[in-house]
């Protein structure tokens, strides 16, 4: 599924919860961080995924420390490092199955 029926289907309210696991809460904050700032995005993220639980039956399991403190790993590494792999890397079959060392840049 491509970034904006993902997108589409959580503001829905129609996205499975085998979508929403961990992965997908950590695919929603790197979204969200692509088109605002940090500050905007824990906001927006919160928010919505508080929502998202309240309208499927699961308010008792949203986090918000949790929900923030990944929103802000992901902003403060998106803010601080460089492209490490490009694109192409990072999509890669070879990638899912196993580390690809960065291309571009080291990662320590």
């Amino acid at each position: 599924m491509d970034d904006g029926e993902f997108l589409r289907l959580f503001h829905d309210g129609n996205l499975s919860g085998e979508e929403f696991r961990h992965r997908g809460h950590l695919r929603l904050a790197w979204l969200v961080l692509s088109k605002h700032s940090r500050i905007e995005a824990e906001s927006m993220v919160a928010r919505e995924i508080r929502r998202f639980a309240v309208a499927n039956g699961a308010s008792n399991r949203y986090d918000d420390t949790l929900t923030r403190f990944w929103v802000r790993v992901m902003g403060h590494a998106t803010e601080n490092a460089p492209e490490a792999l490009s694109i192409d890397d990072l999509n890669s079959d070879r990638a899912r199955a196993g580390w690809v060392e960065p291309d571009l840049v080291p990662v320590p």
